[in-house]
């Protein structure tokens, strides 16, 4: 598997989690609102919580009873989630903001962990004896001091 099938397979099960959230919390409100409505003044916890396992049970028959009646609540609210939840993992996961950068764009005093090509890099530093590590700088002190 490619990476870029894996990023495409992680933004739909992220998408295909978030819709099952928001359809979730959609259900629920639909369903307190109906018990609310129908038993008034009567109403108590344990009677809602049933009422709402009871929908969880029969999900798919609530489903086909909410879009064959046509409720508008049901219709636009799933509508919102399906566009919520794509809009929502639509952005680009390549994009870094803020933390995630500090792996390229260090500075000094960020506490984050050396990798190694950082660690053995030859390129910009070169292997020097101390005593001359020291003495060149002890020159340009003095060629500042003048």
């Amino acid at each position: 598997m490619t990476n870029k099938s894996k990023k495409i397979l992680k933004k739909m099960s992220w998408v295909i989690i978030s819709f099952i959230l928001l359809e979730g919390i959609l259900i629920i409100a639909l369903v307190s609102i109906n018990t609310l409505s129908h038993y008034k003044l009567e109403i108590t916890t344990s009677l809602l919580l049933e009422n709402i396992k009871q929908t969880f049970t029969h999900l798919v028959g609530f489903v086909k009873n909410n879009i064959a009646e046509k409720n508008p609540f049901f219709i636009i609210g799933t509508i919102f989630s399906i566009i919520y939840s794509l809009y929502t993992n639509s952005r680009n996961l390549n994009k870094k903001e803020g933390w995630e950068t500090e792996d390229s764009n260090t500075y000094h005093g960020s506490a984050r962990w050396s990798n190694l090509k950082e660690i053995f890099d030859t390129t910009n530093f070169i292997k020097q004896p101390k005593s001359k590590v020291q003495s060149d700088f002890k020159k340009s002190l003095e060629k500042e001091g003048k």
